[in-house]
């Protein structure tokens, strides 16, 4: 197994050119993307066993894919061949899950990348006076924004906001940041269903410009030995 600490990434083409994909943490840019954005949303903590770590995080994700499920599945103990974390510390992974996030960052043209963290970044929770709020994180709210001044030419019948709304719509993984095109009509005018129309036309754009991000950072996750072919 391939491993790289935090701080300590210097030699990582080295090793993992050395070792291969035989033993990738990841079968896919997809998941590993979707995984580390979990992890690294997480509290370092020493201590904290990687496993609780993961079913939190994948627990907390409404309406999982079969994916998804597979990989909980996993963490609950049975195996599902897609996700290797064996012989990896909780720092270890963490170190991973970071290199990840950063090649998001550093190696896609902007709209890829606020594709990505829109998609896969996380939900903030606070509990206040007794009530559990949910909220885009900092950084999906920038991701959000910069994909809506990008698609706003392709729309100009719909308010700037709007389409802040409908993207955000798109993304929240959580019931408690939902927002129908109902309420969209209401906020800014005209009728649900022209809402309704262009958001499949928004969702169409938005999932190809995902895939497009994917199939440009797989080749180089690969490359690094953190994804790979297992069984």
């Amino acid at each position: 197994m391939w491993t790289v600490k935090e701080g300590n990434v210097g030699n990582m083409n080295i090793q993992a050119a050395a070792i291969g994909n035989q033993d990738a943490i990841f079968s896919s840019a997809e998941q590993a993307v979707h995984v580390a954005y979990q992890i690294t949303a997480q509290q370092a903590l020493q201590d904290a066993p990687l496993r609780k770590l993961l079913i939190r995080a994948l627990e907390s994700a409404s309406n999982m894919s079969a994916e998804q499920h597979a990989w909980l599945q996993q963490l609950r103990g049975k195996p599902s061949g897609r996700v290797n974390f064996s012989g990896l510390s909780p720092l270890e992974v963490r170190a991973q899950c970071a290199l990840i996030v950063r090649a998001v960052k550093t190696r896609l043209p902007r709209t890829e990348m606020w594709a990505l963290q829109a998609r896969f970044g996380h939900t903030d929770v606070e509990d206040e006076n007794g009530v559990r709020r949910f909220a885009f994180s900092a950084e999906r709210i920038d991701a959000i924004k910069g994909l809506s001044d990008w698609l706003a030419p392709s729309f100009p019948n719909l308010k700037p906001f709007a389409i802040d709304c409908m993207i955000g719509k798109l993304y929240a993984n959580h019931n408690g940041i939902e927002i129908s095109f109902r309420e969209l009509a209401r906020n800014f005018g005209g009728n649900h269903m022209a809402y309704a129309r262009g958001y499949g036309k928004l969702r169409e754009r938005l999932h190809e410009l995902e895939m497009v991000a994917l199939d440009r950072l797989e080749p180089y996750l690969r490359e690094q030995g953190v994804v790979g072919d297992f069984n």
